[in-house]
This record gives structure tokens, C-alpha cells and sequence, in this order.
């Protein structure tokens, strides 16, 4: 156990001093650099920040652990980045462009600029911020279930929670996006390495006869696994919810304040459209995690908790130097992308939610955001330490409310007659619809529909009517998010 403590305890130092001394080295830490990187990522390191997005507890716990629990109603994850990355690839350069020429600097910014509007931006940071605390607590329990587990006991969930605020603090005081895109670099080679080792060996090692061996013992016994509704029929994960969530989390996918904000940092739109053809490959992986997750049902078939799957079979199978390994890359898997969130968290509230009309010091509002993520961290470690759902499921809630931003944030790119008020009117409809429990109850009982899709769809309406009864933000805000030649046709006159 002290071999295995030591090497994650040494994994995670490294990474993380030594990231953040390279990215820090021969810079000033402003309100751009700490933000958007100084907006100067070129494609690779790019590619890195991006990819913190696929390669979190989510993928290095949750997909597992669905794979472990459901079955085939997990599947859904393999179709989340490529289908996300084909609105991307449209929706991404607009919103750098408005960055670049705008000085927008997160989500609330751009809706600001684009709607003259400080009480909108205010509202859509408000929204943001409420859904970056659950993904923040998704980061959290991944953390916790790692220290658990691979410690056998050592540390316990309370104590690894705390561990995990602090460190999260920590290095989101001491870094800036660029130290978090360094950091990626790392913890993706981790990864990628540890995730294929387990992949190869795991088979052998549980005695179910190597990979082949894993499908037939698999199809064996549970015959049912592959198809839906999967191994919990009563879940009603139907093919109508499968369709549904996929649409969903992809609507929602970039409208992540944090997804959002890390595009602003590139340093040209052909480095985005570069990395959204080539960012789906990254997707490949989820197939020897899903693998795994097989194999940690054939051996260790009676978990209480399936969000430990892809770590309990490392503890039990193979040696303390590996299960060190694991644990300090499942710490940066955690640590790395809360660190985005995190930064996203404190921008949106410097810039957008506190005395956004006033004329402040740079200083004061890097002050404000970073006092900001301490609050984050400690509502998001209180959530943590009571909450037993699995690390999907927390997702999947989060994704419904951010989904509400998609309408606006797309139309506000694509019609001219998007005003705020329509804005604001869809999205608040659409929490509502998703927050009220009364209605997500009475939606379950009548469609295996995600709600949140439900949700969108309802905003969508609510949006363009109310948008169509009210005046157009003038011209001068309409150009931040269509400027005049991306028009390819004149445009009637409105009244």
C-alpha cells in the first residue's frame, strides 16, 4: 500500500509543479492569461484542453461503471463527442471570432456583446455557474471512489473529498488555463497508457481467457447485455431515451461555460475546425474502457457501487506499483478538468455576475474570481459527501439544465431576430421543466423521453414566439454574433 500511495503521491506533484512552473515561466498572471490562455493555443495544445473534455472521471469511471450496471443503454457515450463536434465544427469559429474581435473572455461575455444586455449575461452566467457545480461534484466523487478503493480503506470517502478540494484549490489558485493544457498532455498519456494495459491484460489475469474470452463468458451469462433496454429493464432505458440523451448532451455540449471559454483561448479559427474533425478519434478509447467494464462484471460480479468497477479490478488484479500508477492518473483525471471548471467558474463571476457595470482593476476581478472557486469547491464538496448516484447520472442532470442555454446560444448565431427577452423567456421555461420535480416525474410516466430534450424543445417555441413579439437588439449587437458578411441574402425589414 505505501508503494502505491507513493507513486500517485509522486505522479501528482510532478505533473502538476512541474506544469504549472513551464506555464507560468516568463509570464504575468492577468485576467486573459489566468482566462483564455492569452488566447494563443495553437492546435496541439488545443487538442490537449480539448480533450480534458472527453478524458474526465466520466470516462475513466463512469463509462465503466455504466457499462458495469446497464449494458447497452451506456453505449450512448461513444456517439457523444463525434456527434458534439459536428455542431462544433460550425459553432466553434463564430464564437472565436466574436472572442477575438469582441474581447470576450467567457459564455456570459459573448451573450452580453451580442444582446447589449448586462442583466441577460448576468442570468446565463447565473445558469452556467448552477450547472458547473454538479460536473464539479462528478469530479469530486470520481476522486473520492478512487482514493476509496485503491486504498483499500485508507482514506475514507469524507477525508479523500477534502483531499480533493484541496488540491483542486490548490492548483487553480497557482495555474491559469495554460498550466491546465499542460497538465492535459500528461494525464492523457497516462491515460491512454494505463486504460490499454488494463484492456490487454485483464482477461488473462481474472481467468476469463483473454479478450475473446471476456465476450464469451459475457454473452453467456447475460445474453440480454447488448440490447435495450440493457440489465435494468425497469430503468426504462428505451431506444427512444437512447436517441434522446444523445441529442441532448449534444445540444448541451458546448454550451458548457467551460467548453465554451477554452475555444476563446486558440489562436485562430482554422485551429479549431483542425481539431474538431480530428477530436472524435479520441472516442476510439471508450471501447477498451467499455471492455473492462465487461470483465469487472464476470469478476467481480456483486459491487455495491459501479462506479468503482474499472478500479476494483485493478486493486485486486494487478500489482501495487500499477495500482500507484492508476491511482495518481484517475487524481489527474479528476484534478485536471475541475481545474477548467473551475476557472470558468471564477471568470463568470468576476466578469459577469459581480459589479459587471463597474470599471475594476484587472487585480480586483482576478482577486474575485479566484475567491469564487473556493466557494465552487466547498458547495460542490458538500454536495459530494451527501450524494450516492452514479457519476453518469449526475452528468446526465447537469447536461439537461445546460442544454437550456443551446437555444439561444445557437440562434443567437444563425437568426437575426433572436432578441434577449426570447432569451431569457426559453431559457428560464426550460429550467423550470427540467428543476420542478413535479414535471420530470409526470414526463417519466408518460415518455422514456429525456426531459431535458423535452425541455429544449419547449425553450425552442417559447424563444422564437416571444422573439417575434419584441424588438431586435440593434444592428451593431446582431454583427457580433452574424457580422455582415456571413449574410448571403438581404434580410426583409421587421417591424
Amino acid at each position: 500500500m505505501t508503494v502505491a500511495i507513493g507513486v500517485a503521491l509522486f505522479i501528482v506533484a510532478a505533473t502538476t509543479g512541474g506544469t504549472t512552473y513551464l506555464a507560468r515561466r516568463g509570464r504575468r498572471v492577468t485576467m486573459s492569461e489566468w482566462a483564455v490562455g492569452g488566447r494563443s493555443f495553437g492546435s496541439i495544445l488545443l487538442w490537449f484542453l480539448s480533450a480534458g473534455e472527453i478524458y474526465t472521471t466520466f470516462a475513466f469511471l463512469g463509462a465503466a461503471g455504466w457499462a458495469y450496471a446497464y449494458g447497452a443503454p451506456g453505449f450512448y457515450i461513444l456517439a457523444n463527442a463525434p456527434l458534439g463536434y459536428v455542431l462544433g465544427y460550425w459553432l466553434l469559429p463564430k464564437i472565436w471570432r466574436a472572442g477575438h474581435d469582441h474581447n470576450v473572455m467567457s459564455q456570459a461575455d459573448y451573450v452580453r456583446a451580442r444582446f447589449g444586455r448586462r442583466w441577460l449575461a448576468g442570468l446565463v452566467a447565473l445558469i452556467g455557474v448552477l450547472a458547473l457545480i454538479p460536473y464539479i461534484q462528478v469530479q469530486l466523487t470520481g476522486l473520492a471512489t478512487i482514493l476509496t478503493v485503491m486504498f483499500h480503506g485508507s482514506v475514507g470517502k469524507p477525508v479523500a473529498v477534502l483531499i480533493g478540494a484541496a488540491l483542486l484549490l490548490v492548483f487553480t489558485f497557482t495555474a491559469g488555463l495554460r498550466s491546465s493544457a499542460f497538465a492535459s498532455m500528461v494525464k492523457d498519456v497516462f491515460v491512454v497508457g494505463v486504460v490499454i494495459a488494463v484492456f490487454a491484460t485483464v482477461g488473462t489475469l481474472a481467468g476469463l481467457g483473454g479478450i475473446g474470452g471476456i465476450f464469451r463468458h459475457l454473452a453467456a451469462a447475460h445474453p440480454s447485455y447488448t440490447n435495450l433496454p440493457g440489465m435494468q429493464p425497469d430503468a426504462h432505458y428505451t431506444p427512444w431515451w437512447f436517441c434522446s440523451s444523445i441529442l441532448m448532451t449534444n445540444i448541451g455540449y458546448w454550451m458548457w461555460p467551460h467548453s465554451f471559454q477554452a475555444n476563446l483561448s486558440a489562436s485562430s479559427d482554422r485551429a479549431i475546425r483542425r481539431n474538431a474533425v480530428l477530436q472524435p478519434i479520441y472516442t476510439l478509447s471508450y471501447f477498451f474502457i467499455f471492455v473492462i467494464g465487461f470483465a469487472a462484471l464476470l469478476a467481480v460480479p456483486h459491487l455495491t457501487d459501479s462506479n468503482t468497477a474499472l478500479v476494483s479490478v485493478i486493486y485486486r488484479y494487478f500489482p501495487q506499483w500499477f495500482v500507484g500508477i492508476a491511482a495518481g492518473t484517475g487524481i489527474l483525471v479528476a484534478l485536471v478538468p475541475s481545474t477548467v471548471m473551475l476557472l470558468t467558474l471564477g471568470t463568470t463571476v468576476a466578469r459577469n455576475i459581480y459589479r459587471p457595470a463597474a470599471d475594476l482593476p484587472d487585480r480586483h476581478r482576478l482577486l474575485v474570481g479566484r475567491l469564487t472557486t473556493v466557494v465552487g469547491v466547498a458547495v460542490a464538496a458538500y454536495l459530494t459527501l451527501g450524494s450516492s448516484s452514479t457519476i453518469v447520472s449526475l452528468l446526465l442532470v447537469a447536461y439537461s439544465g445546460i442544454a437550456q442555454i443551446g437555444p439561444g446560444i445557437i440562434l443567437s448565431l444563425a437568426w437575426r431576430r433572436t432578441t434577449s427577452y426570447g432569451v431569457a423567456a426559453g431559457s428560464v421555461v426550460g429550467i423550470a421543466l427540467v428543476g420542478v420535480p413535479q414535471v420530470s416525474t409526470w414526463w417519466a410516466s408518460i415518455s422514456s423521453i429525456e426531459v431535458g430534450l423535452f425541455a429544449v424543445a419547449v425553450n425552442t417555441v417559447v424563444l422564437v414566439l416571444v422573439s417575434l413579439c419584441t424588438r431586435a437588439p440593434q444592428e451593431h449587437h446582431i454583427a457580433v454574433g452574424i457580422p455582415r458578411d456571413d449574410l448571403t441574402r438581404p434580410v426583409p425589414a421587421t417591424t
